[in-house]
């Protein structure tokens, strides 16, 4: 009897492993199924037996091809080739295609539902940068002028409170505002109090907003971001011994909209969107976190973007920074877990090395002074175009 319901049921069980085009998979397929065949069939009637393999059959399809298709996981190391830390979220493709829809003298539109306000616009000098190998310790540095990525900051300017009461008040806090960041070349975009995009420094031109900074992604390594970077403020403050920037939700689906028009129209990577906490630097006390808006608390998710918190910090790894202590009661949070793992990773690389870590450090701290020359010797030779 037993016999003859296996011959009934192979049929079944050949049906689905032809489907799995990988032999190792197949293998796993039925080497996963045959114990339950075994199990289930005794003592079953024919039509009972085949309904209880059915959920075996599909479950052991699954695993077979979850098993083979499964990610190999990140390696903990800190190594300059690996600019994502271990405990980073894998970034998103890029974005689909967003578009011009409409464009005036004083306002754009695009297919996401994004619109643009052009009232405050006003050039700068054209974006010229280098961009130096993350995987090569002095590889040659490339002269771009396109744009690699986006740095989310905070104005830390008056506020008044949000209501309708208050709407006069705020229209004069945030075009007086508008102003000041019109006249310092200080942002490429704002987004005010009520979810409104404002053009500032044109997208061509840098803009006076990172000051000396550091970021990598996983081909190239990039300072002083005011060239390379997009700046975008949100009109905000940040309280340190809170939640974070108190942005509403219009602020947020704008950012969103903003972000998605860009990362498609420049083809910027999800890792290159990050705070102006995660990427300033002070060279002359060699201390990351210079300035500390957005430590914590950023919407990455809301933005459709990875956790880049979670990211090592560049500055740390590559050239040997120190990340400053965070504020009270944000020990663990936002990017200071990313820089007490990277110290870590700092103390592994050395012990690997044989030399003490403040010897490593050193060496790094150096390699960080030959780029930063190369940036003052190169800064004022003409573009070559972009790359």
């Amino acid at each position: 009897m037993l016999a003859r319901r296996r011959r009934d049921h192979n049929s079944l069980v050949e049906r689905i492993a032809v489907r799995i085009d990988d032999p190792v998979g197949r293998l796993r397929f039925l080497k996963i199924v045959e114990p339950e065949i075994q199990d289930r069939l005794k003592g079953r009637s024919p039509r009972r037996a085949r309904f209880l393999l059915i959920p075996v059959l599909l479950a052991a399809a699954l695993a077979g091809v979850i098993l083979l298709r499964a990610p190999a996981k990140a390696q903990p190391a800190l190594s300059p080739v690996r600019p994502a830390g271990p405990a980073a979220a894998p970034s998103p493709g890029q974005p689909s295609e967003v578009w011009e829809v409409e464009k005036t003298d004083s306002s754009e539109t695009y297919s996401n539902g994004l619109w643009i306000d052009d009232r405050y616009a006003v050039p700068n000098h054209p974006r010229s940068y280098l961009a130096f190998p993350a995987n090569r310790t002095d590889g040659p540095a490339v002269r771009r002028s396109d744009p690699a990525g986006v740095v989310f900051h905070t104005t830390e300017s008056l506020q008044a409170v949000f209501s309708p009461e208050e709407n006069g008040t705020l229209r004069r806090i945030g075009e007086s505002l508008l102003d000041y960041v019109r006249r310092k070349r200080a942002y490429h975009y704002v987004i005010d109090r009520f979810g409104r995009v404002h053009r500032v420094v044109a997208e061509s031109d840098a803009a006076n907003h990172a000051g000396y900074s550091v970021w990598a992604d996983e081909q190239w390594l990039y300072l002083n971001l005011n060239e390379g970077f997009f700046g975008v403020s949100f009109e905000a403050q940040t309280d340190p011994g809170g939640a974070g920037a108190a942005i509403g939700p219009a602020q947020v689906r704008a950012a969103a909209m903003l972000v998605e028009m860009l990362r498609s129209r420049y083809r910027i990577p999800a890792a290159n969107c990050v705070t102006h906490a995660q990427v300033s630097v002070n060279p002359s006390n060699m201390q990351a976190g210079y300035h500390t808006d957005w430590a914590f608390g950023f919407p990455f998710e809301q933005l459709g973007l990875p956790d880049n918190y979670a990211r090592d910090l560049p500055s740390v790894w590559a050239f040997g920074f120190q990340y400053a202590s965070g504020p009270a009661g944000t020990a663990g949070l936002g990017v200071y877990a990313g820089a007490a793992r990277t110290e870590e990773c700092i103390k592994e690389r050395a012990s690997a090395a044989g030399i003490g870590v403040a010897a490593y450090r050193k060496s790094l701290q150096k390699r960080f002074e030959r780029r930063f020359d190369e940036i003052r010797r190169l800064q004022t030779q003409p573009s070559e175009g972009s790359s």
